[in-house]
């Protein structure tokens, strides 16, 4: 198989990585998203990073649902819409990816 620029595969692959980095260099101190504190909270660290990480996985299996379940002419349409959502979420985990790794890395350790 012969992966295109315009291929999901990459992108959807690439936001698996940088989601599970995020969820290691994430620093529960500097955390100012107020969902993420409260599932903290409510569900521990450990089984919020297996639901966020399930996010990912259902948007791809949504991603090959939409595939096979489409014909061509509504795939190049439904294909354009993933595509899109997949590089704006690519953009987005890269600049928290880079916030988390620059605050982990600056941070005293003691």
């Amino acid at each position: 198989m012969k992966w295109k620029l315009s291929s999901l595969s990459p992108w959807f692959l690439f936001l698996l990585w940088l989601n599970i980095f995020d969820i290691l260099v994430t620093n529960p101190s500097f955390e100012a998203n107020p969902f993420t504190l409260y599932l903290w909270g409510k569900l521990g660290m450990m089984l919020s990073a297996w639901i966020k990480i399930g996010q990912v996985l259902l948007f791809g299996f949504l991603c090959v649902l939409t595939r096979k379940v489409t014909n061509p002419t509504e795939w190049r349409f439904a294909k354009k819409l993933l595509l899109g959502t997949l590089m704006v979420l690519v953009a987005f985990y890269t600049f928290v990816v880079v916030w988390n790794t620059i605050l982990h890395f600056s941070l005293p350790l003691g």
